[in-house]
């Protein structure tokens, strides 16, 4: 990063956000301590911006909307809301093992032992009792993909008082007409849904949608969604053109920024990146040897987990299941085209797609990403507070084993709290499974 540069941003960071904003100011200010010393990316720019306009919000008196990250965020950029993804606060603490101290707290207040709610959401409550919390105007979530995002919201709206708002995600297909689990009212079940919620946002900010707005956002947020679908495509090349975190980043993209011209700078680069790495034979990984299926989400408090397989294995993640962002672009000329194509990005957003419904679309989109990426492994870091997941993946694995027949490993541990199963002893079954059976 550039000096001038820097001190823009270090300038910004000594502003006054509010005392809610305490956490988030800490947290802007590790971001851009190790943004320093690397090159200055759109996508590292967007992240920074992104905390700067959510620790604004107030300051400029902008609605700010708390969602978790199955959620994309373009309707509220039409709307003029600030989103604020609640996983960016409580699972980006992990990493430093900053989230432990709240996830103790919630426990001592009774909220749950953990294996019963994930702690990914579990230091939202913590961290507001210790006045350390982004207080939101408006809290938004959804159904699926689990039970504990709408616990732990139901609580922190009960201890704010903020007004809330859920909406309710269909189970079945929408998309295939010849599919045992198509439903011809899937699609508007959820198109009702969220003009309704259009509506309730409406009265709550005392604005109304500007369709023209609206319009140009989805514009956006499809040429967005074209880079990274392009972006994928790169991905099934030999060797893989990035490496392990890298893919994570577009899904970073658009659960922050979805619907700005900025997520698509950004996209737009990292699709450039790729293609010009293929172009030219260059690996995200040099000397790959394995490529790896990582159908769930990263284990966060290990940061390092990743490039330690790349190091010791020379073996590339593809993508895990919250960086393999696959919503296709849909058309935009019209208005209700706009609204068709927020309800189908609802829909095919990244984990709501695979367990939102019956297990075949798990086992589905599994076998497909194997075959597409050459995969030679799958690896699973699994929690038993992922109740839906934890349930289905024995059979997932045991019948993509039958289509195909490569080796898996599924790894109790919590992602978030490395108290549960320590980083040496995730990586020592990984190093276990990689020696004795894939290599």
């Amino acid at each position: 990063m550039e000096d001038e540069v820097y001190k823009k941003y270090k300038k910004i960071s000594k502003e006054k956000w509010g005392k809610d904003f305490k956490l988030w100011k800490i947290m802007f200010d590790g971001i851009l301590i190790r943004a320093k010393t690397e090159p200055f990316t759109p996508a590292t720019e967007l992240l920074l911006n992104y905390f700067v306009n959510v620790g604004r919000s107030k300051m400029k008196g902008k609605p700010l909307i708390m969602h978790p990250f199955n959620y994309s965020p373009e309707l509220f950029h039409a709307m003029g809301i600030e989103p604020l993804m609640q996983e960016i606060f409580s699972v980006g603490l992990a990493p430093l093992h900053a989230n432990e101290f709240y996830i103790d707290i919630t426990n001592q207040i009774g909220y749950g032992d953990n294996p019963t709610l994930c702690n990914a959401q579990r230091p939202l409550i913590g961290s507001y009792i210790q006045k350390m919390a982004p207080i939101p105007n408006l809290l938004f979530f959804l159904s699926t993909p689990c039970n504990s995002i709408a616990t732990t919201y139901q609580v922190f709206q009960n201890l704010t008082g903020v007004p809330q708002y859920n909406v309710d995600i269909p189970y079945w297909n929408y998309d295939d007409p010849n599919s045992e689990f198509y439903d011809e009212k899937t699609l508007d079940y959820i198109l009702d849904q969220l003009k309704r919620f259009i509506s309730w946002l409406e009265q709550q900010t005392n604005q109304k949608l500007d369709e023209e707005k609206f319009k140009q956002t989805m514009i956006w947020v499809n040429k967005a969604r074209e880079n990274i679908m392009e972006f994928n495509e790169l991905l099934r090349s030999v060797p893989c053109p990035v490496n392990s975190m890298q893919s994570g980043v577009n899904f970073l993209i658009m659960i922050t920024s979805a619907g700005t011209e900025n997520a698509v700078k950004a996209s737009n680069w990292i699709r450039d990146q790729a293609a010009e790495n293929v172009k030219n034979r260059i690996a995200g990984v040099p000397d790959e040897k394995l490529r790896i299926a990582w159908p769930y989400t990263h284990v966060f408090f290990d940061a390092d987990l990743f490039p330690w397989l790349e190091e010791n294995y020379h073996a590339v993640t593809i993508m895990d299941i919250l960086g393999h962002y696959h919503v296709n672009p849909h058309g935009t000329s019209t208005i209700e085209k706009c609204y068709e194509s927020l309800a189908k990005g609802t829909l095919d957003l990244s984990m709501i797609d695979t367990c939102r419904g019956p297990v075949e679309f798990f086992i589905d989109y599994l076998i497909r990403f194997v075959k597409d990426y050459k995969i030679d492994c799958i690896i699973i870091p699994i929690q038993f507070a992922c109740k839906h997941a934890y349930s289905f993946l024995r059979v997932v694995l045991e019948e993509v084993r039958k289509e195909i027949d490569i080796p898996s490993l599924m790894v109790p541990c919590d992602p978030y709290d490395s108290r549960e199963v320590t980083s040496e002893t995730i990586r020592g079954r990984i190093a276990e499974f990689l020696t004795e059976i894939v290599i």
